[in-house]
């Protein structure tokens, strides 16, 4: 069973220049190379330098010219990789990793070195011949295409480099399940004979290989994830990683363990920030430095480990919340001030906060910033409904202007609130205290201005924002006055008549008769200027019809032409002469009766009638009636007292 952990010893093979930085590799030795020989190369190492040549020479014959590096290595460089080989461990290990000496290719190029060994790996009858040579054939192909795979450069396109990948581990898995690979390790370790190597044996090479081999493919899958765009590139050499075909234990212990700086580094940023008593704008620059910070990390661990994964889950939510905490510190103490309620630093937690619920992965998490950041909508919103019913009130001829903006502006904002808390009863009431804004505003402007036609698009514009019965019963009162007002401006059909509205001699109200003086003058606005219109009326319909001219927007008109008082003796023949009558001949007559009081009485009772009928005007109905009362009432109370019996007679 393959281990999860890579042993310590095998450490510095947990390198992606695994193979650039092979020792054997950059001294130009072959794996095979004897004490002496490694001396003899430090002496022409010094030599060279002594004569400040700037290379060492090539390479030795065979094998050490496979691969060469590119840029040749300076005399430092193959300095350090002399030094590695002093060190068996280390030795051990890039001997591993490195050709292995085969007679059938010592002194051929690489080309045909390869073609050899894939011959011997792929006949099973020259295996069965030479089980050794097949065995270093198998070894040889497995670092070759490695060594391509790890060095391949990202122009190749991703058909190239998966191909790389599926051929490397093709052989690897050759590698391990060939016994005679493990027993070549284990006669090196034994020629090298050195108490260092106790720890070190072929059965624990085999078992801790898959470990380092993932290991260093995690990293190439990290490098491609931190590049723009890398997201996907990542996932390929992911799922190419299973491609070795060991159990998936395997595979996400390297994946954790190439990440964990990364976790480490986003752990340790969020445990540097501000307290909640810190200045605002200090606050802010923190949460925002941290989510600039940590995003490449974020993004690269989501690639990597994939965003359910727990590592992620953990780094996220500490992002999330630590941005919260920021955010939320940065806000409450903003608000509490009316004075910077309206700063923009506000409007940056209110961003803060919205990334940081992107980031959430846990449940909790979310909820907390979610109910945060629908807590500062709120508050913004109901800020901004307070100011402006504010202005609407001390300008009420652009209060409608004023709703429709206020209702545009925190649309996108209600929208976010009914999101992030749809059923919570704050989100209903901040959704009821716009409606109930806008229509006040509305209100305001229809009673300046009389103009109901935009006062009722606005009320019904509010109607399916409010939520509670309450409000939504106001606002609809508001339509339906406006509606009986367009129906009574309507019946009136100022438009078709727009000197007299109604049927001339007609009351509009009940259809009784009236006279050319039961006509209530009312003004309207025309289009050149206000207009004068009659709309004829009776007397028992007089008050109604002021109400419902009021609720229709119209007033009597203080511009309306003078009516000419009528002359109190104009009139019928019949009138004249009952009131001559009664002013002239009743005293004489009564006299002559013997009822010298009562003619009196009737005289000055006739009088009266008369006299107040001039107070109260002849052309209202009142002084009409106490006109004809008097004139006609008194003739016909004298016709009657002229028939009684004489006082003196008797």
């Amino acid at each position: 069973m393959a281990r999860v952990e890579v042993p310590t010893w095998l450490g510095d093979a947990l390198d992606r220049e695994l193979y650039r930085r092979n020792a054997f590799r950059v001294s130009g030795l072959a794996v095979t190379a004897t004490p002496r020989a490694v001396r003899r190369r430090v002496s022409e190492v010094r030599a060279a330098e002594a004569l400040r040549a700037e290379r060492t020479g090539g390479p030795a014959a065979g094998e050490a010219r496979w691969l060469a590096p590119d840029p040749v290595p300076d005399h430092i460089a193959v300095r350090e990789a002399l030094r590695r080989l002093e060190d068996p461990v280390r030795r051990v290990v890039d001997e591993f990793f490195w050709f292995w000496p085969l007679a059938e290719t010592g002194g051929t190029e690489l080309t045909q070195a390869r073609e050899v060994w894939a011959r011997l790996a792929g006949s099973p009858a020259e295996a069965a011949a030479d089980p050794r040579a097949r065995t270093i054939a198998v070894h040889n192909l497995a670092v070759l295409h490695h060594t391509e795979a790890l060095e391949a450069k990202a122009f190749l396109g991703d058909g190239t480099l998966r191909m790389l990948w599926e051929r490397a581990y093709r052989y690897w898995r050759l590698v391990l399940a060939d016994d005679g690979c493990w027993q070549w390790v284990d006669e090196r370790i034994r020629v090298l004979d050195d108490p260092r190597l106790r720890t070190v044996d072929g059965a624990a090479f085999r078992e801790a290989l898959p470990a380092v081999l993932l290991d260093l493919h995690a990293q190439v899958a990290v490098d491609a994830a931190r590049q723009r765009g890398g997201e996907d590139a990542a996932r390929q050499h992911v799922s190419l990683m299973r491609g070795l075909k060991v159990s998936d234990g395997v595979v996400d212990a390297a994946l954790r363990r190439v990440v964990a700086p990364l976790a480490a580094a986003v752990r340790n940023r969020t445990e540097a920030l501000p307290g909640p008593g810190a200045d605002p704008a200090a606050l802010e620059r923190a949460a925002d430095s941290l989510l600039a910070e940590t995003k490449t990390d974020v993004r690269v661990l989501r690639a990597v480990l994939g965003k359910k994964h727990a590592v992620v889950a953990d780094a996220a939510d500490e992002v999330a919340g630590a941005v919260n905490a920021c955010s939320v510190a940065c806000a409450n103490s903003l608000t509490s001030n009316a004075s910077t309620a309206h700063d923009p630093l506000v409007n940056r937690a209110a961003a803060h906060l919205r990334s940081a619920r992107g980031l959430a992965a846990s449940g909790d998490v979310r909820t907390l910033v979610e109910k945060n950041l629908a807590v500062l909508l709120s508050n913004d919103i109901l800020l901004e409904c307070k100011e402006t019913v504010e202005r609407g009130e001390r300008s009420p001829g652009r209060a409608a202007e004023q709703a429709s903006r206020l209702l545009d502006t925190v649309e996108p904002r209600l929208r976010e609130l009914r999101e992030l808390r749809p059923h919570a009863p704050e989100t209903d009431q901040v959704r009821d205290a716009v409606a109930m804004a806008a229509c006040k505003l509305f209100t305001e402007y229809a009673n300046t201005t009389r103009d109901r036609v935009k006062a009722l698009a606005g009320y019904r514009r509010v109607l399916p924002l409010a939520v509670s019965e309450e409000g939504r019963s106001v606002i609809r009162k508001n339509i339906d006055t406006l509606d009986r007002a367009a129906t009574y401006q309507s019946s009136f059909d100022f438009d078709t008549a727009p000197a007299v509205a109604g049927i001339p001699g007609q009351c509009f109200r009940c259809g009784r008769s009236v006279g050319a003086s039961e006509v209530l003058t009312v003004a309207r606005d025309g289009i050149g200027g206000p207009q004068s219109i009659g709309i004829p009326c009776c007397a028992n319909c007089r008050s109604q019809a002021r109400v419902l001219l009021g609720q229709a927007g119209l007033s009597p008109d203080p511009y309306a032409p003078p009516t000419r008082r009528p002359n109190p003796y104009a009139g019928s023949y019949g009138d004249s002469l009952v009131r001559a009558v009664l002013l002239i001949y009743a005293p004489w007559v009564l006299e002559r009766r013997g009822k010298t009081i009562l003619a009196l009485v009737v005289v000055l009772a006739a009088a009266g009638l008369i006299v107040a009928s001039f107070v109260v005007g002849r052309t209202t109905p009142t002084g009409e009636a106490l006109g004809q009362w008097g004139g006609a009432g008194g003739g016909v109370l004298l016709m009657l007292l002229a028939c009684l019996p004489s006082n003196r007679e008797k």
